[in-house]
């Protein structure tokens, strides 16, 4: 079970970022994977929004990239975001979307 401390942490970020209070729900572990290896795996909260005018979920997690580096993700649930680990790749996508277009600019300037 996620500290209170933590839960309070993630409900200010969905607050600031969302618009609205939310109630924590419960907890999953996910595992993202990708050519059958782990990529991330971590727990990801769920919560209830209250008043969001186009949401009912929000999936929320802290990811720690360095000792000192900490990222928080709040995601809303949407027609495409319907589960936790959806929510890790629709995250993970986003994250790296700047990577890709990179990648893809120097591919088509080879060409």
């Amino acid at each position: 079970m996620a500290d209170e401390a933590y839960i309070a942490a993630l409900q200010r970020v969905i607050g600031e970022l969302h618009g609205c209070p939310s109630q924590h729900m419960g907890t999953v572990n996910v595992q993202e994977t990708m050519a059958a290896r782990i990529i991330w795996q971590g727990d990801v909260e769920v919560f209830l929004l209250v008043g969001h005018p186009r949401a009912v979920t929000c999936y929320a997690w802290l990811r720690k990239d360095t000792a000192r580096r900490r990222r928080f993700f709040a995601v809303l649930g949407t027609a495409i975001v319907k589960t936790p680990l959806d929510a890790v790749k629709f995250a993970h996508m986003l994250s790296t979307g700047p990577l890709i277009d990179e990648f893809s600019k120097l591919v088509e300037g080879h060409r």
